[in-house]
C-alpha cells in the first residue's frame, strides 16, 4: 500500500504541470527564426538489418530473460518547442573538443557527454534513477553479476548516417584502455573489464574482472559509444592529435560543425533535424533549442555585465553576496530578468580547511579540534554570506549518506584553549603566541581564493590569535593549491572538491590513499575498519544497505576531524532572461545549471511578451517565487512512503 500511495503522489506531482499547460492560448508570438542541420551522409533504411535474426537481436526481438524499461519518467516538460537560441557562458575555452583523454574536462567536454553529441548504452530514470533505454533497448546481467549484455537498438544512427552496432562498443572500450590517450583513470578503469565481445550485429557482451555493484554503471552509463569508422584501427597517439579540435560526430542529438567553433571565443552546438531517438520516451521535452552557444568570458564581473545586457540567457550567481547585492537594476524590477533558487540534490563536495594529519602540529587530534572550533562558520555566514548557506558536517553533505551522530562543533573559545593545553601548548611568549619546546605554535595558510575568501580567513586568522596561534595567509593560485595537496606538502590548506553522486569512499578515505601522491586523501586517513567497509561496499548491491556503509565509514572518519568542514548551499541559484519555458522541476534532480540548455526550451509566447515589456517602460512581466523546492516535495514523498 505504502507503494501505491508514493506512486500515486509522484504521478500527481510529475504530471500537474501539463494540465495546467493544457488550455489554448490566444496571446501573441514570435516567431522562431532556426532551423536545424544534418549532415547525414549515408542514406540507412530505418529499423533493424534484415540479414540479422531475431536471437541476434534484429527485428522481432522479444527480449525474453532480457530487461527494460517502459514506463518511466521523463526530464523535460511534454509540452516543450523545438527552436531557438540559447547562450551561455564558459571561463575557458576548452583545451580539446575531444571527449576521452587527455584534457577532456572542461564544460564544453561535459555537454557533450550529457548527451548533447554522446550516448550511453543506458541512461537512468530522471527521479527513481533505475536504468532506463539508451543506445540500448535491453540489457542483461549474468547470475554472478561479473557479464552484463546489451541489445543496441536497431534505429540507431550516427549522424553521419551509419547505423550504430556492437563493434562501435568494442572501438570506444579499445580507445579507453590505450595509453596514448594520456588518461590513466580511464586506462585503470576500463582496464577492469575484458575486451567486450560483439556477439552479433546488436548485441555485445563484457565481463567484468572483480566483482563490484559499479561495474555495470560504468560500462552501461558512463561510458559513451564513438563510431568505430572514425576510431577503429587508429593509436590512441593517433586519436589525440586527430581530433583535437576536431569534433567527432556522435549518435546524439546535436553536432558541432568545424564553422561553429570559434577557437578561444566560443562554441556552437547545432541540433540534428535527423536524430535517432527523436520519438524515444527518454528525449520528450528535451534537447529542444536548435543552437546552444557557449560563449568565453573569463572574468566574472564582465560575464553578469553582458548577462544584463541580455547576451547571456542565464547566468549562475555563485556569490551569496551578489545574489544579495547585484540585482537592483531595472531588468530584474521589472520581471525581464528572474532568478530562482532551486531546491535539489546536486551533490556537495567537502570544503573547508584540510589539517595534514602526517606531521605536527596536526597529528595530533586535540590540535586538531581545538582548531576546528576556532572555525567560526556561523559568523561567517552570517557577517557575509547573508545567512544563505548551511553547515556542513560530513564527507557527504546533505545526501542520504550524511551519518546523523556526526559531531556537530560550532565556534568555542574555551574548548579549544582547553584542548590546546591539553596538547602541551601552555605557554605564551611576549606577543601572545603559544610556545612549546621553545617553538611558536605559527601556520602558513595558503589559499587561492582571491579578496573574496580572504575575508573569511582574516576573521580566523583574527580567532585563532586570540588564542595564541599565529596563522599566516599564503596567497597562491588554484594550480598550486591542488600540486601542494598532492603532494602532501602543506600543514593546512582551504581546499573545495565537488561532490560526487555516487560516493567512491575508497577513493578518498582508504589508508592506501594516505600517502600515495595524487590521491584526494589529502588529511591522510588510515583506518581498518574503514579499509573493511570499503570492500564491503564495493560487493554490496543493495542500495540500502550501502548507504548504511557509507554512513558507516563517514561517522568513522569525520572523528579523525582531518577537516574543519565548511558549508554548503542546498540549492542552485541562477537569473535568466525571462523568455523561456522549462518543467516544473526547473533542473534535474542531481544536477546543476548546465542542464538548462538541455530541458529550457524557447516559448514564442513569453519571447513576444519579454520584447514587448522590454519596448514599454511602464510594463512588467510576474515572476514565481525565487524558492523552488518541486525536489524536495518529490524526496518527502518518498521518505513518507519509506523509499
Amino acid at each position: 500500500m505504502k507503494n501505491k500511495a508514493f506512486i500515486a503522489a509522484l504521478v500527481v506531482i510529475l504530471i500537474s504541470a501539463f494540465f495546467i499547460s493544457c488550455g489554448k492560448s490566444t496571446k501573441p508570438k514570435k516567431q522562431i527564426d532556426t532551423k536545424p542541420v544534418s549532415v547525414k551522409k549515408f542514406d540507412t533504411p530505418p529499423g533493424a538489418d534484415p540479414s540479422v535474426t531475431a536471437e541476434q537481436g534484429g527485428e522481432g526481438f522479444k527480449g525474453e530473460g532480457w530487461e527494460t524499461a517502459v514506463n518511466y519518467n521523463i526530464a523535460g516538460d511534454s509540452n516543450a518547442i523545438k527552436g531557438g537560441t540559447f547562450t551561455m557562458r564558459i571561463p575557458d575555452f576548452p583545451n580539446t573538443l575531444r571527449n576521452m583523454g587527455k584534457d577532456a574536462n572542461s564544460y564544453v567536454n561535459n555537454l557533450m557527454e550529457f548527451g548533447l553529441m554522446y550516448e550511453g548504452l543506458l541512461g537512468q530514470d530522471p527521479v527513481t534513477e533505475e536504468w532506463i533505454p539508451g543506445l540500448a533497448t535491453h540489457w542483461k546481467i549474468s547470475d554472478d553479476k561479473k557479464q552484463f549484455w546489451f541489445r543496441i537498438n536497431p534505429n540507431a544512427r550516427w549522424a553521419d548516417g551509419k547505423p550504430v552496432v556492437a563493434e562501435d562498443v568494442v572501438a570506444s572500450w579499445k580507445m579507453l584502455v590505450d595509453p596514448g590517450i594520456l588518461e590513466a583513470y580511464s586506462n585503470i578503469l576500463y582496464g577492469t573489464y575484458e575486451q567486450p565481445v560483439a556477439e552479433s550485429k546488436y548485441i555485445v557482451s563484457v565481463k567484468t574482472k572483480e566483482l563490484n555493484w559499479r561495474q555495470f554503471l560504468y560500462f552501461a552509463g558512463s561510458m559513451r559509444v564513438l563510431p568505430a569508422h572514425y576510431i577503429g584501427g587508429i593509436s590512441g597517439k593517433e586519436y589525440l592529435e586527430k581530433f583535437q579540435f576536431d569534433a567527432i560526430p556522435g549518435s546524439g542529438p546535436y553536432i558541432l560543425l568545424k564553422e561553429d567553433i570559434n577557437k578561444g571565443q566560443s562554441v556552437t552546438f547545432r541540433r540534428r533535424s535527423d536524430y535517432w531517438a527523436e520519438k524515444e520516451r527518454f528525449n520528450t521535452g528535451t534537447n529542444n533549442f536548435d543552437a546552444i552557444k557557449l560563449e568565453v568570458i573569463t572574468d566574472e564581473s564582465l560575464a553578469f555585465e553582458k548577462f544584463k545586457k541580455g547576451d547571456i540567457d542565464v547566468y549562475s550567481v555563485n556569490r551569496a553576496q551578489w545574489w544579495a547585492e547585484r540585482f537592483d537594476f531595472d531588468e530584474f524590477k521589472r520581471g525581464l530578468v528572474a532568478r530562482y533558487r532551486v531546491f535539489n540534490e546536486n551533490p556537495n563536495g567537502v570544503q573547508g580547511l584540510v589539517f595534514n594529519m602526517r606531521k605536527p602540529p596536526f597529528d595530533d587530534i586535540k590540535v586538531r579540534k581545538a582548531v576546528t572550533y576556532l572555525w567560526d562558520r556561523v559568523k561567517f555566514n552570517e557577517k557575509l554570506f547573508f545567512k544563505q548557506y548551511e553547515m556542513e558536517y560530513s564527507y557527504f553533505p546533505g545526501s542520504v549518506y550524511e551519518n546523523p551522530n556526526n559531531p556537530k562543533i560550532g565556534f568555542s573559545l574555551d574548548s579549544a584553549r582547553m584542548l590546546l593545553e591539553e596538547a602541551g601548548w601552555k605557554e605564551k611568549n611576549s606577543e601572545g603566541y603559544l610556545v612549546k619546546n621553545g617553538k611558536v605554535f605559527e601556520l602558513d595558510l595558503p589559499f587561492d581564493g582571491g579578496p573574496g575568501q580572504e575575508r573569511y580567513l582574516t576573521i580566523f586568522q583574527e580567532d585563532l590569535k586570540k588564542a595564541g596561534i599565529k596563522l599566516n595567509l599564503k596567497q597562491i593560485d588554484g594550480s598550486t593549491r591542488f600540486q601542494l595537496g598532492n603532494e602532501r606538502n602543506f600543514t593546512i590548506m582551504v581546499t573545495a572538491w565537488t561532490g560526487l553522486r555516487i560516493p567512491n569512499p575508497e577513493s578518498s578515505l582508504k589508508s592506501n590513499t594516505a600517502d600515495a601522491p595524487n590521491t584526494t586523501n589529502w588529511p591522510g586517513i588510515k583506518d581498518a575498519r574503514i579499509d573493511e567497509l570499503c570492500d564491503l561496499y564495493n560487493i554490496t548491491f543493495d542500495k540500502k544497505e550501502r548507504i548504511k556503509i557509507v554512513r558507516e565509514i563517514d561517522g568513522i572518519a569525520c572523528n579523525y576531524f582531518g577537516y574543519g568542514f565548511g558549508w554548503y548551499a542546498p540549492f542552485q541559484r541562477i537569473a535568466f532572461h525571462n523568455k523561456f519555458s522549462y518543467p516544473e522541476w526547473i533542473l534535474p534532480r542531481t544536477n546543476d545549471y548546465l542542464f538548462t540548455c538541455v530541458l529550457w526550451y524557447y516559448d514564442p509566447e513569453k519571447a513576444a511578451e519579454y520584447d514587448a515589456v522590454k519596448a514599454d517602460p511602464n510594463k512588467k512581466i510576474e515572476v514565481k517565487p525565487e524558492d523552488q523546492k518541486y525536489w524536495l516535495k518529490v524526496k518527502e514523498q518518498e521518505e513518507a512512503s519509506g523509499k
